[in-house]
């Protein structure tokens, strides 16, 4: 029994990547938060305060210098972020390479070791490298407006997808849309009807009746599944 519970807790959960959000730029020489614990998959997300900082990664060893592949956002405005897709769990030092910027101890760093190196120690280094090294351009990640489709600032769910075999008809109970058999009709039939407001729209025939669906807050799950899951936990109870 609680190896079924098991099973159905860890297929229903999903994996899904958060978008971390620093700012560059607030109170001064800094980024907000400057330290961060990323997964891979998750995207660190750098919003500006003006147009005279940027977002630039590098080694621990060498202090306000663009490492070899390392990120980069250029020079963008406040009207723009830029994001950066985390590809492992290694530390992650960046800085601004705007000049006196990173000297000034305007860094962070993703996933900090526990022990060793340390953001202070890096600061405290970067307040004596003499000048700060980056390419200018973007790389590593990819610019997008404010508000874009792509930025955590606009997230809105995706519309509900449509799939042949499903009636049209809905109707709702306790906030849950389900598929309305009124709607339907007998097997082999495969002919449209027409709704109230004269819309058509076409019903299951043979081939899609088992494709019924339930429609929650956007994301249609088969019946299918949900039925299948339940057997498996009498099954296994």
């Amino acid at each position: 029994m609680y190896a079924s519970i098991g099973f159905l807790a860890g297929l229903a959960a999903t994996v899904v990547a958060k978008t971390i959000v620093i700012t560059a730029g607030t109170g001064g020489l800094a980024f907000s938060p400057d330290t961060m614990t990323a997964a891979v998959g998750d995207v660190l997300e750098f919003h500006f305060v003006g147009s005279i900082h940027t977002a630039v990664q590098g080694d621990f060893s060498s202090p306000c210098v663009q490492s070899s592949g390392g990120f980069d956002s250029g020079k963008i405005s406040s009207a723009s972020v830029f994001q950066v897709t985390v590809k492992n769990t290694d530390p992650m030092w960046f800085f601004c390479a705007t000049p006196t910027h990173c000297q000034g101890g305007m860094a962070g760093v993703v996933n900090p070791p526990s022990t060793g190196d340390s953001l202070a120690a890096y600061k405290s280094a970067a307040g004596n490298a003499p000048s700060s090294s980056s390419s200018g351009k973007v790389s590593g990640g990819v610019v997008l407006p404010v508000g874009s489709s792509g930025s955590s600032s606009s997230a809105t769910p995706a519309p509900p997808s449509t799939f042949s075999g499903a009636s049209a008809a809905t109707s709702t109970v306790s906030g849950v849309a389900t598929a309305s058999p009124s709607s339907m009709t007998p097997a082999g039939a495969g002919s449209p009807t027409s709704s109230s407001s004269g819309t058509t729209s076409p019903t299951p025939n043979s081939t899609g009746a088992g494709n019924s669906l339930i429609a929650t807050s956007g994301n249609i799950v088969p019946l299918g599944l949900v039925f299948g899951l339940g057997a498996f936990v009498v099954l296994m109870a």
